[in-house]
């Protein structure tokens, strides 16, 4: 029985089936980062983290400067 050959086969295989496990990842981690929206930096909603104001009209929170929009409850 030939060792050395089993061994080579073995190994071969196991670099096979490596390479065709991360080129699954690559693709799964491709398609997650396609999925990903990135906001918009016009979006109303962005200014809460900044300590946006809640705009009653919209009922989203806005840098307070929409013209037509209250800001304080009735």
């Amino acid at each position: 029985m030939n060792y050395s050959n089993i061994t080579s086969k073995l190994v071969a295989s196991l670099f096979k089936a490596i390479r065709i496990l991360l080129r699954f990842l690559s693709g799964a981690l491709g398609l997650l980062a396609e999925g990903t929206k990135v906001p918009d930096t016009n979006d109303a909603t962005n200014h809460a983290v900044r300590g946006g104001v809640l705009n009653y009209r919209t009922g989203k929170l806005d840098d307070g400067t929409d013209p037509y929009g209250w800001y304080e409850r009735d």
